[in-house]
């Protein structure tokens, strides 16, 4: 069951569940419902809501600065890495009361040329994963891209359920935006619970939700 809400998520008692989210960065990005430049007491209040255990998708400096003040002890660490033209080129997936496990999880040989790999390849194996995972950023050109500003790829999002969430747990994205956590949670069975402010990305989120068979 995917449940996804055109509200704010402290309106509701917090959902029991994994929550999964890159809630917006402080960064004054141009958000349609949202003013994207808070104060750090402001920033910390808003993201205060959310309980652990919990996977955040940021930047290194919230991270490392700020979110220990909110969540405690950090319990895993892996750097997402994209080719682009900002200052930025790499965010942090952070995880916090949860434990990741990478062997449920696989990505593309980094030496494909590699003749015993190549065999491996061949036998439709891949290499486990990693703490450093290169995945594009949804740009203008990419097929999933939508209206919302700050697309998360959907294979970011896979991967995070595949090696941490539990059987039957439900998955929980406060800033649901485009809905890709919960359009991914679908896709691999679980439940999802999402609530997004702004109608115009709550109605994208919908959409893609219903186009998951």
């Amino acid at each position: 069951m995917i449940e996804l809400y055109n509200k704010s998520y402290i309106e509701d008692p917090y959902p029991i569940g994994l929550t999964i989210t890159d809630p917006p960065y402080n960064q004054n990005y141009h958000y349609n419902s949202y003013r994207d430049k808070l104060s750090e007491d402001e920033y910390i209040k808003l993201l205060s809501h959310i309980k652990r255990p919990c996977v955040i998708i940021h930047y290194p400096e919230e991270t490392i600065n700020i979110f220990p003040k909110i969540w405690g002890h950090c319990d895993e660490v892996v750097s997402w890495v994209y080719p682009s033209n900002t200052g930025k080129m790499f965010r942090l997936i952070s995880f916090w009361g949860c434990t990741p496990d990478f062997k449920k999880g696989g990505q593309p040989y980094r030496n494909p040329t590699d003749k015993r790999v190549q065999k491996l390849i061949a036998q439709g194996k891949q290499c486990r994963l990693y703490d450093w995972w290169e995945i594009n950023q949804v740009k203008n050109v990419s097929k999933e891209k939508t209206a919302h500003p700050c697309q998360i790829p959907q294979e970011l999002i896979k991967r995070i359920i595949q090696i941490t969430a539990q059987p039957g747990q439900t998955i929980i994205d406060p800033f649901a935006g485009s809905g890709t956590t919960l359009a991914v949670a679908k896709e691999l069975g679980y439940s999802a619970i999402g609530y997004e402010i702004d109608s115009a990305y709550y109605q994208i989120a919908l959409d893609r939700i219903g186009a998951v068979g």
